[in-house]
């Protein structure tokens, strides 16, 4: 009779380890971007905010830094006991772009503060409030 000799079971149970670590990185490399891209993350960051020489005018400049389309309705200046809100197209204006955002996209706004100046090295609040989300931003004067 003739003896055969196979593998240890230590060894085969390292492959077999080893195999399933290789598929799993393989389809993990694969399916990231699939599954990144599907995911909805509305972001909006301040690219720069500048208040002008009167102390009263700001102009902000936005960005889309996600992956969804948004519109931006209104912005909201918070200044210690003073807040005003300023809506596009009404009390604040568009300077540049459009209030609806694709990813990657700006929009510049400019608006007046009313009744309060922003003295220089003073800290405000700038929120900003779309359809899918609102972000508030500190901004020194």
């Amino acid at each position: 009779m003739q003896v055969r000799r196979g593998i240890s079971p230590f060894i085969a149970t390292v492959i077999l380890v080893a195999i399933t670590v290789a598929i799993g990185g393989v389809l993990y490399t694969q399916f990231r971007q699939i599954v990144t891209a599907e995911v909805r993350n509305p972001s909006i960051s301040l690219v720069d905010a500048n208040v002008g020489v009167d102390r009263q005018t700001v102009t902000v400049i936005l960005k889309n830094d996600g992956n969804v389309q948004y519109t931006v309705s209104a912005i909201l200046l918070s200044y210690q006991s003073s807040n005003q809100r300023f809506v596009l197209g009404s009390n604040a204006t568009v300077v540049s772009g459009s209030s609806t955002l694709d990813s990657g996209q700006f929009l510049s706004v400019k608006f007046t503060v009313v009744g309060v100046t922003l003295p220089e090295f003073s800290s405000f609040t700038l929120t900003v409030v779309s359809d899918q989300l609102a972000r508030a931003f500190t901004v020194q004067a």
